[in-house]
């Protein structure tokens, strides 16, 4: 998808989707599909790289951190120490997981916690 609907879905403007994707690059998952459509972009000579569904998912994940930091405080580099910390959270193999998840409970399939 293009940056523009990226910006649409998670309701931010074009810098703070500058901003958060910087800090999703310390996610090595996330850099690599990043490398991978820039590549891609360049080859077929678009504009600007597309956006996967996978980077949309970290990017609004990190923005749920930054709207959880109160004001005063320096946002990026404690969301960044808290992301580097918790990469594990923001692998692909996570995304998938929480997207069967939604869309089971969009089908109204019962979940079983076990």
């Amino acid at each position: 998808m293009s940056k523009a609907k990226a910006i649409k879905i998670l309701g931010i403007c074009p810098r703070t989707l500058e901003r958060w994707t910087g800090v999703a690059q310390v996610i090595p998952e996330y850099r690599l599909i990043l490398v991978r459509m820039n590549t891609f972009a360049q080859e077929k000579n678009l504009r600007s790289p597309p956006i996967t569904p996978y980077q949309v998912w970290v990017v609004g994940k990190i923005g749920e951190l930054f709207g959880d930091i109160a004001q005063g405080i320096d946002k990026k580099a404690l969301v960044e120490a808290i992301v580097e910390a918790n990469k594990s959270e923001y692998t692909r193999t996570k995304f998938e997981q929480e997207q069967l998840v939604f869309t089971s409970n969009a089908l109204g399939e019962t979940q079983n916690v076990g």
